[in-house]
């Protein structure tokens, strides 16, 4: 079984500055709760994995980085 690991962070406008700073911080929450779980990633290797985008219910727009560990066996 994989293990998953993301972070979202919503973002505020359509400005590149914007956008950008809220996936740093989703990069940066994700690159802890992987150092925390004994994962020793580092922030550009997270970043170079790039981000998505999504939009909840109420039409906020998220940003959303992603890391899937290894199978454990």
């Amino acid at each position: 079984m994989r293990a998953t690991y993301s972070a979202s962070r919503p973002v505020a406008s359509d400005r590149r500055d914007v956008i950008d700073a809220a996936v740093r911080a989703a990069t940066e929450e994700l690159r802890e709760t992987l150092h925390s779980h004994g994962i020793d990633v580092s922030f550009d290797e997270l970043a170079q994995l790039g981000h998505s985008e999504s939009w909840d219910d109420e039409g906020q727009r998220w940003v959303n980085v992603d890391w899937e560990g290894a199978e454990a066996g």
